[in-house]
């Protein structure tokens, strides 16, 4: 009766936990509506319906963020002197309907929603297992840290969910991977190992649902992929907190900095698609290494972005209490510590979670009872 009673108060714990998560948008102040990244998307949406050419211009950008904060000057500042919006074009298009209720309400709505993606999400990941799987991923420090800066990954784990759910459905699995789209680069060692399981019917699903999604801004402004390409760069750079290998390679001189990120995603990519391959853990483990390992390959990816780690432990199964408690532990290194602690923090916490789920790490033995 003892584990029963545990797993029930610990289950009360993490839903008051996750309801808490779920108020706060409602109660939370103005101010931190707009300290958040919210006030870069709200910029894209409203550039992309007012002057979709210019969807990419810092200057423009400049100009219209000013007006989407009020006049108000954000407490982190990103390139010069904004928070830009360097999300593909169709994240700026899926903004404009929050963007119309405006910056406060808009703001506290496209979180919601967020969250929202997160749960369903991870659900569709978890079954046919209770409801209350979802509890520990929703109610970790990452997604604490998914809402406070207002980001997008609960759109991508409700594409990973749904084409889990989907996936006696190729095609279908993989028109769902169209979500993970709002942040290709959290998914290069899943699109590695469709490619190599030559899973092509997925990779047409998955293609059909880029292709619809590219066209959907190409209307507007034919360009905006060229236009898109040049600034992502500016988000690599050694002051960022970031939880990625790739990142690693900013700290050579900047000369070789380019060069040393694609060089790195590219081995972590492929380091990460052999881990799941020889995966002891069946295909739930291979299937969270893979989405794991997104964030530890990713040419850029932030604190926030720990939650699809969460999702990760998740889809195993297996995951115990202290892995749980690590995840939380590393990502609230990653968000509060100075650079490059968030880096070797990330790095590190990824890599052995992943190891982990492989099971080629040895387990302890229970103690003995005499």
């Amino acid at each position: 009766m003892k584990p029963s009673g545990w797993h029930w108060r610990a289950s009360v714990a993490l839903l008051g936990v996750a309801v808490a998560f779920v108020i706060y948008p409602i109660i939370e102040g103005p101010n931190d509506v707009i300290n958040s990244d919210w006030p870069a998307f709200a910029t894209g949406a409203r550039l992309v319906v007012e002057n979709p050419g210019h969807l990419y211009d810092l200057e423009q950008q400049k100009r219209v963020e000013f007006e989407v904060t009020g006049g108000k000057t954000l407490v982190t500042l990103g390139i010069n002197g904004i928070l830009p919006f360097l999300a593909p074009a169709w994240v700026a298009v899926i903004a404009i309907p929050f963007e119309l209720l405006g910056t406060d309400l808009g703001g506290r709505a496209w979180i919601l929603f967020g969250l929202a993606c997160l749960a369903l999400g991870t659900y569709l990941a978890t079954r046919p297992r209770p409801t209350s799987a979802i509890l520990p991923v929703f109610a970790s420090v990452p997604t604490a840290l998914l809402l406070l800066n207002a980001q997008l990954d609960g759109l991508v784990a409700l594409g990973i969910g749904a084409a889990l759910a989907f996936r006696n459905r190729p095609y279908i699995a993989g028109l769902a991977l169209g979500l993970t789209l709002m942040k290709p680069q959290l998914v290069l060692p899943l699109g590695a190992a469709l490619l190599l399981a030559r899973r092509w019917h997925v990779l047409a699903g998955w293609a059909t649902a880029g292709v619809a999604l590219w066209a959907s801004v190409a209307v507007l402004n034919p360009r905006w992929v060229f236009d898109w390409l040049a600034p992502t760069g500016t988000t690599i750079t050694p002051g960022s907190r970031e939880v990625d290998l790739p990142h690693l390679g900013t700290l050579l001189p900047a000369s070789w900095q380019l060069y040393a990120v694609a060089a790195l995603t590219l081995v972590t990519v492929a380091a990460v698609a052999i881990l799941a391959r020889q995966c002891r853990n069946g295909f739930n483990g291979q299937a969270a290494i893979l989405v794991a390992g997104g964030v530890l390959a990713a040419p850029h990816a932030l604190p926030a972005d720990l939650v699809l780690v969460g999702l990760a432990l998740a889809i195993w199964g297996q995951a115990r209490w202290h892995d749980w408690l690590l995840l939380s532990l590393g990502a609230t290194v990653a968000a509060l510590t100075p650079v490059p602690w968030p880096s070797l923090a990330g790095v590190l916490l990824v890599a052995y979670l992943c190891v982990r789920i492989s099971g080629w790490l040895p387990e302890r033995a229970p103690a003995s009872a005499g």
